[in-house]
């Protein structure tokens, strides 16, 4: 099992900060919700503050000794709340500025992981601009002949499956684009693969990034791309993965290596897609990976022999002692 941190005490309140203004704001409250009660269980004096005009205030206020991101999305994984806590010299848990506003984008994320030596899914780029300049018709052809029939359209920003969608032929790609462009101007069209979720959380420890156990996640059929079922525990499932050791083993090593390409800090969460064949592609590394009662990343911590709290507790005492 990874480790964080050798366990030590600390006094002083810590804040988690969730909400914000972003699409994933009520994602974020029950991350942050999920967190508190977690550090609470686990004796840590914790305060949950809305991302908006008084946040900086209130911590000074507070007296806040650290804090802990729970914000999804924009605001909370491209490097804003980050610079906000490194401008007042606050320790935070988690990825640089710098960091985030490499790893939050989809697009250059998957090219550095490429360059790293990392699968990651065949992709295109599009963006509003030009889907509305060039036109469908002269574009959805070519998009389709390079990477199949079996499409996924998602922002190039963004998580949670916000504007997300699986197109199973060219007349459906249009509207799917047009779906996605409500959430970010620029979208990735990627090849469909299938095969098992796989999710692999990895946490800083003395030697480097260490994984935790995998998870895979389970879907309810018609419910892959739904942003309800993640967060709806009757449209969800987590288990350990039914997968040959030596390939658990190898999603640990590349997670690892994912974690240390982007620069990434403290914690991430690296989403695979496991063919039947042991071939897989990073889909995605998430720089503040969710705390909600249906996330990965409670589970792994429960599947590896510790829990969420104590986790959060040690990874506080990391970011104190840097």
């Amino acid at each position: 099992m990874a480790t964080t941190h050798p366990s030590s005490e600390f006094t002083g309140p810590v804040a988690v900060i969730a909400g914000g203004l972003s699409h994933e704001r009520d994602v974020s409250l029950a991350s942050g919700r999920n967190l508190v009660r977690e550090l609470r269980a686990a004796g840590v004096e914790v305060t949950a503050y809305d991302f908006d005009r008084n946040l900086l205030h209130n911590l000074e206020r507070d007296k806040v000794v650290a804090a802990i991101p729970a914000l999804h999305g924009q605001f909370g994984e491209d490097g804003e709340i980050q610079t906000l806590l490194e401008l007042i010299g606050l320790p935070f848990v988690g990825s640089t500025s710098r960091a985030c506003r490499v790893a939050f984008d989809k697009g250059t994320a998957r090219e550095l992981l490429r360059r790293g030596g990392i699968p990651v899914p065949d992709s295109v780029g599009l963006s509003a601009q030009t889907f509305r300049d060039i036109g469908a018709s002269a574009l959805m052809e070519h998009v389709m002949d390079r990477l199949g029939e079996r499409v996924v359209v998602k922002p190039s920003r963004g998580g949670s499956a916000l504007g997300v969608t699986g197109v199973d032929g060219l007349t459906e790609l249009p509207s799917a684009l047009v779906g996605t462009y409500a959430y970010y101007d620029e979208a990735l069209i990627e090849r469909f693969y299938d095969g098992a979720n796989v999710s692999v959380v990895v946490l800083e420890g003395e030697a480097g990034p260490e994984p935790l156990t995998p998870i895979e996640i389970d879907f309810v059929k018609g419910h892959e791309f739904d942003f309800s079922a993640r967060y709806t525990a009757e449209f969800v499932g987590l288990q350990k993965p039914d997968l040959p050791e030596a390939l658990i083993a190898r999603l640990g090593e590349v997670a690892a290596e994912a974690h240390r390409v982007l620069g990434l800090r403290d914690v991430s969460r690296s989403d695979f897609i496991v063919s039947p064949d042991g071939s897989f592609v990073v889909l995605e590394t998430a720089i503040t990976p969710g705390t909600t009662e249906t996330s990965v990343f409670p589970y792994a911590c429960t599947a590896s022999g510790t829990t969420l709290g104590a986790v959060a507790h040690d990874l506080v005492v990391r970011a104190l002692a840097r």
